[in-house]
């Protein structure tokens, strides 16, 4: 770029510079326009408000052209995804807004805004869309890739023009091999799954319980309540945040942190910033942690704490889990994502390092999270808790589950949750086997600080349980132990309000199942797995039958194949699995996801796991 005969300062050159989009041209053409005239007011000596009056101009373009993407695709007249221009140019942009404001500012302060400064201007120009750019290759591919009919949604043409480059679920067998039964299909009924992404769907949470309570977070000592429209407008600013970095909309992020209301913070933003959460347990290895990474092909990572070299190395953008980056979003590109899309993906901690993760859409989260509703419906006002690692998927959809019902998620340390129960006091106990053998330890404690008499009658509570369990009922005296014995016990370690105690991962022991039932606890067992979203069968108190995994849940449909597998089948099932296509044609066939458990149907009727 130089001075041509006519004494211009920056020359456009059809050929170096057009890209065969006029109206796109147009716009690069009215900024060489506006650099040439200041050249020449500063040249030519003119008034210090005429020079003003085109910096300003010159400022206000580079807002419009580089800051407002939408704005500028609608008045580009052609099908730009300018959002995806903005991502992949954010920091030339920048760079160039930053000079033009430098000028502005210059100017403004009285000082002399020397050609040189200028000079830059113009050779950032020159090689930002000169032929070989970025935007030259943008227009050979809206000519020869993207359809007349696209209408624009943010993001979307960035994530079809990479999809080849990242691991992709695998494609389901064909309908030629088909699945053999060797029972009934059990129907868990219809369920309406919400339509579109989980940033769509939060954001109409949001708009129905803004002021109510979404979160009890820890706070010096005490629990503080933000409401959902607090949440939205954090996650939102941390979806800003993440999109000032090298992110870009379909980007796969990893988290490495324990479970907090930061953490959902988190999940949130990248569900609004169009990125797609790759969850890591903190407990894992750096050799497993970066295993997964490199198998989910994920460019960016938020951790807790120091990172291993290793980990910084194998991706691109490594964010401080306790200083995330806040900026004001520009355009949330998740709100316009699709069900169909991966909105996660989520490993099970007990799987070997080497299976392949499962890619949960958006519609497999939100189906899991209404499945649950309807299962165990409870409503605004409500608590729940979290206290489990957020990457368990189980934990993930159960707190999605408590805000689609405008409940509040009351956030508990892990080794803490037991003596924090009691200032909750959760209407929903979100809980693994492990979970309730502590808490069995903590109540069989204080049965020992009590006297003589009450203990006696507390080690009856299993039987009595037992009872329940069974059919067989209780005896005249259960009445009295729950009101001397049992119901402070319950009121003591904050369980006096559960009306549903949920155990996932795995079946209880008989003994903790009788001793819990027997104390008052309406313990109901959940049946599911990462690749079904965390959920499949019930098994709830008020119909508990022992031995069984219960009932399918709305939405979801259970049978046993020939080999005796129990399959799965409905909007829950995973959309695939990643960079491996072994497992993938192994374990989805026919729409049925092969669990890889054995089960075996009942005289009763009633499905059940063989050992």
């Amino acid at each position: 770029m130089g001075t041509d005969s006519t004494g211009e300062f920056a020359e456009w050159d059809e050929e170096r510079y057009s890209t065969n989009i006029e109206r796109f041209d147009e716009q690069h053409k009215r900024l060489f326009g506006l650099l040439n005239d200041l050249h020449t007011a500063m040249n030519e000596g003119h008034s210090e408000e005429e020079v003003g009056d085109i910096l300003r101009e010159l400022e206000h373009y580079t807002e419009y052209h580089f800051g407002d993407e939408e704005e500028f695709m609608q008045n580009c007249g052609y099908a730009m995804d300018c959002s995806d221009c903005f991502y992949n140019h954010r920091e030339m942009h920048e760079e160039f807004a930053g000079k033009v404001r430098e000028l502005r500012e210059k100017h403004e302060n009285g000082e002399y805004v020397t050609m040189e400064v200028l000079t830059v201007a113009r050779d950032w120009l020159d090689a930002h869309i000169a032929a070989g750019d970025e935007d030259q290759n943008y227009a050979d591919y809206f000519q020869t890739e993207v359809s007349d009919d696209y209408e624009y949604e943010p993001g979307q043409l960035y994530q079809d023009r990479t999809a080849s480059e990242d691991p992709v679920p695998v494609d389901r067998r064909s309908e030629d091999d088909s699945v053999r039964l060797d029972s009934d299909v059990y129907d868990g009924g219809s369920l309406a799954v919400p339509e579109g992404s989980v940033a769509a769907w939060f954001d109409d949470i949001v708009s129905e319980h803004g002021e109510r309570t979404a979160a009890l977070v820890r706070d010096d000592g005490e629990f503080v309540e933000p409401s959902f429209e607090e949440l939205a407008e954090r996650a939102k600013a941390v979806a800003g945040g993440l999109l000032s970095t090298e992110l870009r909309p379909g980007d796969r992020l990893a988290i490495r942190a324990q479970s907090r209301y930061k953490w959902s913070v988190l999940d949130l933003a990248c569900h609004f910033a169009g990125l797609v959460p790759v969850a890591l347990y903190p407990s894992a290895s750096d050799d497993r942690a970066a295993e997964v990474i490199e198998r989910t092909g994920a460019t960016g990572l938020v951790a807790a704490g120091d990172v291993a070299e290793d980990l910084a190395m194998a991706v691109g953008t490594v964010l401080d889990f306790e200083d995330l980056p806040t900026e004001e979003a520009r355009v949330l590109p998740g709100l316009q994502t699709d069900g169909d899309d991966v909105a996660t993906v989520a490993f099970d901690v007990a799987a070997p390092a080497e299976q392949a993760g499962c890619a949960l859409t958006h519609r497999n989260l939100l189906a899991a999270a209404a499945s649950l509703r309807e299962e165990l419906p409870t409503g605004p006002g409500a608590t729940g808790t979290c206290s489990l690692p957020l990457a368990h998927i189980y934990q993930r959809v159960s707190t999605y589950y408590l805000w689609a019902a405008g409940s509040a998620v009351a956030y508990l340390g892990a080794e803490e949750f037991v003596d924090q129960l009691a200032a909750v006091e959760p209407d929903v106990l979100v809980g693994v086997p492990k979970m309730y053998q502590q808490l069995y330890g903590t109540i069989q404690d204080r049965l020992g600080d009590m006297g003589w008499m009450k203990r006696k009658v507390g080690g009856r509570v299993a039987s009595y349980g037992q009872g329940i369990v069974e059919g067989r009922g209780t005896p005249l005296k259960y009445r009295a132990a729950k009101r001397l014995v049992y119901k402070p016990l319950r009121q003591e370690t904050g369980l006096s309000n559960l009306t549903y105690a949920l155990s996932g991962t795995g079946q209880l022991d008989d003994h903790l199942l009788y001793f819990f039932r027997g104390l008052g606890v309406p313990i109901c067992e959940l049946y599911g797995s990462v690749g079904t979203a965390g959920v499949g069968a019930l098994n709830p108190a008020d119909s508990f039958v022992e031995g069984t995994i219960g009932d399918p849940m709305a939405g979801v449909e259970l049978a046993v194949s020939e080999n005796r597998e129990i399959l799965v089948r409905g909007p829950t099932v995973l959309g695939g699995f990643l960079d491996d296509g072994r497992t993938g044609a192994q374990t989805l066939q026919d729409d049925w996801y092969h669990t890889g458990e054995t089960g075996e149907v009942g005289p009763d009727g009633k499905l059940s796991l063989v050992e």
